[in-house]
C-alpha cells in the first residue's frame, strides 16, 4: 500500500465533506474557491474552505514511513530523498459570505458550525485511493498584519475569517525499485591446479544439483557431493588434466574392485570436468560405487594407466509424475520408479519404517516389480503429511512423493 495521497484536492475534499455532515441546522454552501471568486456567485451563504499556503512540515521532513514499503521489508536503510513521502502542512482559509441584511447574522452562523465541527473532529482519518490517510486540524492565531497582508493579496474587502492548518499531510512517493533477493545459493568452482600426480589424469569429486517439487508444487532444490543419481540422470566429475589421451577413458569401480569401461556416459568432456549422463538400461544396480579416469589400455596389461578413484552412488529412480501428492487406491499406495530389487529396498514415512512383506497390510510394502512398490499406512500413524522415502541397497532416492494422513 502506498503512503499519502496523490493530490492534494483529495484533503481539501475531505474537509469539505467533514463540514457538509456537520451544519447543524445552518443553511450554507461548503465551497473551495476562493474569498473574491464567493463574491460573484448567486445570492447564498457561503462558506469558502480555500487552500491558500504550503509549507514543508519542520518535524517529518526527513522521517520515515512507518509502514514500509513493499519490497523493502528486509533492509534497513534510509530511503534516498525521492522515495520518501513529501511531508506538508496545509494552511486554509476559512471564510464565510452572505448578502442581504442578515448577512451578518448568517456569515457567523455557517462560521459559526464550521468552528464547532473542526474543533469536534481535530483528527481527520480517511480513505484515499485505497490508502489510510490521518491529519490533524489546528486553529492558527494570526497577528493583524499578517492578516491585513493575506487581506492585501487578494481583491476583495476584508470578511469573516479564520486559518486552519492540516497537518502532516503526506504527498505519496514514487515505489521505491524492488530490493535484490538475497541469494539463496552461491556456487564456486575453479579448476584445480598444480595437483599432484595430476599430469596423467586426477579426479577430485562428483557433483549433482537435485531438484523436485515439494506438496503446494513449491520447486525445491539441493546439492550432493558425492553425487547420488538415478538412471537417467546427469551428474558432474571434476578433476584436471581429463580429455588426454592417458585420462579420456572413464571406469566404474565395482565394491569388489572390478572395473567397466562407461565412456559412453560422457556427454561432455573439458580438461577440469565430465559430464556424465546414466543410461536408463544396462546400468547397474543401486549401491556405492567409485569413477576413475585413464586410456584405453585395460587393467592389469602392461600400458595400463588409471587415476585415483572418487565416489559417488546409485539409486532407485522414483516417477515424480503428476501431483507430488500420492493418492491411493482403496487403502494401498502404487510407488512407480525404477531399478527397485526385492530384498534390498527399504521404504520410510518420514521416520517411520514399513515392513517388507509378499503382501500388503497397513504398516508393510511389497516391492510388486522392478517398478513398483505397494505399501499400506499403518495403522497407528498420527494425521500429517509424510515423505515416502525409499532407500536401494543403503542409497536413498531423491524426494518425489508425499502421502496425507486425515
Amino acid at each position: 500500500m502506498a503512503i499519502g495521497v496523490s493530490n492534494l484536492w483529495d484533503i481539501t475534499d475531505e474537509l469539505i465533506q467533514l463540514l457538509n455532515a456537520n451544519k447543524g441546522g445552518a443553511t450554507f454552501t461548503v465551497t473551495d474557491r476562493s474569498p473574491d471568486e464567493v463574491r460573484s456567485q448567486p445570492d447564498d451563504t457561503y462558506l469558502s474552505l480555500y487552500l491558500f499556503h504550503i509549507a514543508p512540515d519542520k518535524f517529518q521532513r526527513n522521517a520515515l514511513p512507518v509502514a514500509p514499503t513493499p519490497g523493502t521489508e528486509r533492509t534497513t536503510r534510509a530511503f534516498r530523498t525521492p522515495y520518501q513521502p513529501l511531508s506538508l502542512d496545509l494552511y486554509y482559509l476559512l471564510t464565510a459570505y452572505a448578502k442581504g441584511v442578515n448577512a451578518s447574522r448568517d456569515e457567523q452562523r455557517a462560521m459559526t458550525a464550521a468552528l464547532k465541527c473542526f474543533h469536534e473532529h481535530p483528527i481527520v482519518t480517511a480513505t484515499v485511493g485505497g490508502n489510510n490517510i490521518e491529519f490533524v486540524l489546528s486553529l492558527e492565531p494570526e497577528t493583524a498584519d499578517s492578516v491585513g497582508r493575506l487581506w492585501q493579496a487578494v481583491t476583495t474587502s476584508l470578511r469573516l475569517s479564520v486559518v486552519y492548518k492540516a497537518s502532516v499531510v503526506l504527498v505519496e512517493p514514487p515505489t521505491p525499485p524492488t530490493q535484490a533477493k538475497k541469494p539463496e545459493t552461491i556456487n564456486l568452482a575453479v579448476s584445480p591446479a598444480s595437483l599432484p600426480f595430476a599430469s596423467a589424469g586426477q579426479v577430485v569429486s562428483t557433483y549433482v544439483r537435485v531438484s523436485y517439487i515439494a506438496p503446494g508444487n513449491k520447486p525445491h532444490s539441493y546439492e550432493l557431493i558425492p553425487a547420488v543419481v538415478a538412471p537417467g540422470q546427469s551428474l558432474t566429475l571434476y578433476g584436471t588434466g581429463l580429455n588426454q589421451s592417458s585420462s579420456n577413458r572413464l571406469y566404474l569401480i565395482f565394491p569388489d574392485g572390478t572395473e567397466q569401461d562407461v565412456t559412453s556416459w560422457i556427454s561432455q568432456a573439458n580438461e577440469s570436468r565430465f559430464l556424465l549422463s546414466l543410461p536408463i538400461a544396462g546400468i547397474p544396480t543401486a549401491g556405492v560405487y567409485q569413477l576413475r579416469a585413464g586410456n584405453a589400455v585395460a587393467i592389469a596389461t602392461e600400458g595400463a594407466i588409471r587415476s585415483n578413484a572418487t565416489p559417488f552412488s546409485i539409486a532407485a529412480w522414483i516417477d515424480p509424475a503428476d501431483s507430488p501428492i500420492l493418492s491411493p487406491s482403496g487403502s494401498t499406495y502404487t510407488l512407480n520408479g525404477r531399478s527397485f530389487s526385492p530384498g534390498t529396498v527399504e521404504v520410510l514415512l518420514e521416520t517411520v519404517s514399513l515392513s517388507a512383506s509378499a503382501t500388503v497390510a497397513p504398516g508393510q510394502f511389497a516391492v510388486t516389480s522392478n517398478t513398483a512398490i505397494a505399501f499400506q499406512l499403518p495403522d497407528n500413524l498420527p494425521n500429517g503429511v509424510y515423505g515416502v522415502r525409499v532407500r536401494v541397497n543403503g542409497v536413498e532416492s531423491a524426494p518425489a512423493k508425499w502421502v496425507v494422513k486425515s
